[in-house]
């Protein structure tokens, strides 16, 4: 009977101990939770920048499309410099895509309007890097 009452004992000193430690990896899997959601916001963000970019190129004459092609070479290597690597490539593939789609001469000027919107609003969030 007293061995019961000692293994009771132990038992539940074991799990006064292991109670926090279960909060605590709760917590972190929550807070694991938000930043994968995050991850995934700032990956779409980007494939979106980089189709936007890629329909840019279809709405620019030819003599403005290597000008064009040299800004959007600039922001993959500030997306590289601040983001790394995949997400760099996340875009420039995403610019590739949105090249191989022809845009209508009305849709172009909403086209270059947000492409133009969203490179300002990526260069002062980079701090002005060109």
């Amino acid at each position: 009977m007293k061995i019961d009452h000692l293994l009771l004992a132990a038992c539940c000193g074991l799990l006064t101990l292991a109670a926090p430690a279960l909060a605590a990896q709760e917590d972190t899997s929550s807070a694991d939770v938000d930043r994968v959601a995050t991850e995934e916001q700032l990956d779409e963000a980007l494939k979106r920048f980089g189709y936007l970019a890629g329909l840019a190129r279809g709405c620019v004459v030819d003599e403005q499309q290597g000008a064009l092609e040299r800004e959007v070479l600039d922001l993959n290597g500030s997306i590289t410099r601040l983001f790394g690597v995949d997400r760099a490539f996340l875009f420039s593939s995403a610019f590739g895509y949105g090249t191989s789609i022809e845009v209508s001469p009305e849709e172009c000027i909403e086209v270059m309007k947000n492409y133009e919107l969203r490179v300002a609003r990526h260069r002062a969030a980079a701090g002005g890097v060109k």
